[in-house]
Parts: C-alpha cells; sequence; structure tokens
C-alpha cells in the first residue's frame, strides 16, 4: 500500500524531524498505544514538545489517538510487509554496517501466511550462517529472538491463535516448551525493548531481537534481529543489542520517508 496522500498543496516541512523520528519509532513498536507522558519519558523530548510533534504526527495520517488518550501507530502508513520490505536498496545498507560492526549475522524479519521469512539479511565473516537455519526458520517462531520479537508485537489473540498452530517445536534441549514461560519471555522483552534467545534453536547461537514495525495484521510487522556465537561474553553482547536498537530506529525514516 502506497503513503497515505498528503493534504492538497503538500504537508509543511518538518521542524524537527529528529523529534518526530523518535516519536513514531516508539508508537511503531508499541502496539499498545502510548500517552503523550509516556512518549516524553521514553524519548526524552519535553512533555510540551511531545503534545506539538504529536498534532504533526496525526495530521500526517502516522497515528491516531484513541478515547483512551493513547497513541496508535497506523501501518497503513507505510508499504506493508512482506510485499519486498520498502526501498531494500536502503534497508540492505543499514544491515551490513550493523554486521561489520558487531561481527553478527543480521535479519529483517516478518511473517508470510503465518510462518517467519527473511526479508533481507547480511552477515559478518564467521557469523553463524542463515542457511542453516533455513529449513526449520519458518517454525521457529518461539524459539528465535525475531520471532519473539513478531509475536510480542501481535495482539494476545492473533499470538494464542499462531503459536496453537504452530506448536511448540523442541529445536534443541533448551527451547522453549511451555506456553506460559514463553510469554514470561516475551513480557521480559517488552520491558527492555530487546527480545533474546540463547541455544534454543541452534545449540551454538544466541540471539537478540527489536520491533520495528507493528500493524494490525499479522503481516504488517517486521522485526530486527542479530545473530552471535553463543559464547560471546556479555559486555558484548549489550554492545550488539545497544548497535540493534540504534539500527531499528535508523529503519524507521527508511520505512516512512516523509519524515526525512
Amino acid at each position: 500500500m502506497a503513503p497515505l496522500p498528503a493534504p492538497t498543496g503538500g504537508p509543511p516541512a518538518l521542524r524537527s524531524p529528529d523529534r518526530v523520528l523518535r516519536i513514531v519509532e516508539q508508537l511503531s513498536r508499541n502496539p499498545q498505544g502510548l500517552t503523550a507522558k509516556q512518549l516524553a519519558r521514553r524519548t526524552g523530548i519535553p512533555l510540551k514538545t511531545v503534545y506539538h510533534h504529536l498534532r504533526t504526527v496525526i495530521d500526517r495520517q502516522w497515528a491516531w489517538r484513541g478515547e483512551d488518550g493513547r497513541h496508535y501507530f497506523r501501518p497503513e502508513a507505510v508499504d506493508p510487509a512482506p510485499a519486498a520490505v520498502p526501498r531494500l536498496d536502503r534497508v540492505r545498507p543499514v544491515l551490513e554496517r550493523l554486521a561489520a560492526a558487531t561481527g553478527a549475522a543480521v535479519s529483517l524479519a516478518s511473517l508470510r501466511d503465518d510462518r517467519l521469512a527473511v526479508a533481507a539479511h547480511a552477515a559478518a565473516p564467521g557469523a553463524p550462517r542463515l542457511d542453516d537455519l533455513a529449513a526449520d526458520l519458518p517454525e521457529a517462531l518461539h524459539a528465535t529472538a525475531m520471532g519473539r520479537a513478531l509475536l510480542a508485537g501481535l495482539p494476545a489473540h492473533q499470538r494464542r491463535r499462531l503459536l496453537k498452530d504452530h506448536g511448540l517445536r523442541p529445536f534443541t534441549a533448551r527451547t522453549v516448551r511451555d506456553a506460559d514461560a514463553l510469554e514470561a519471555e516475551l513480557r521480559r522483552g517488552a520491558l527492555t525493548g530487546v527480545f533474546t534467545e540463547s541455544g534454543e534453536c541452534r545449540e551454538d547461537v544466541a540471539c537478540s531481537g527489536v520491533i520495528v514495525r507493528t500493524g494490525a495484521r499479522a503481516s504488517d510487522g517486521l522485526a530486527l534481529a542479530a545473530a552471535v556465537p553463543i559464547g560471546l561474553p556479555e559486555a558484548r553482547r549489550r554492545g550488539v543489542d545497544r548497535r540493534l536498537r540504534l539500527a531499528a530506529a535508523e529503519l524507521v525514516p527508511i520505512l516512512i520517508p516523509e519524515i526525512e
């Protein structure tokens, strides 16, 4: 779906695109909606300024305000996944920089017909190989960080249906097999913004994932993930997670180009 048309004559230029970007980024990652005060806390932008920029975000139809006072991202404002991630020629360099900086295998993933699919990929030399996971990946929603990020972005009823249809297949001895335990993992990831797994899909691989975009349909979601060897020191894992968040933020203006 193409971006929503601007009013006749075009919208005025954005005065603070970096701040608008931070607001839209937070809304795209939080399908439950956010209040202005929550946005102010999460972005570090003064509350009065958040209210000002929210008017712009709503006017441009990137989000809407509910009767509960929360603001909700409009997934129809961008081209939907998985009909080719918009502007892959601009997405791939972001993934390549992230892979080079972290030594990881980096994937941008979505759901296609309720199965996990990689839309774009980049890997540093020596990083875990995506080919080694290819056969099992579509069924590995519960056992991969990218799958967990996508699951967390879904309404609870959709998530339950998907997991019931897929089951909780044991890829390794560490794979989560209990639905309640998986829900607890998703809640922990939602608190930090980073979803993780260690040795659950492959015994020698650990992975972190973040939500890039959510939407009303399962196929609207996008998640960015970085896979590293399982023995990586904790300090380096934290560095990977930090760079993963920054790369996800870099993808937002590519998905919603009018922000630039």
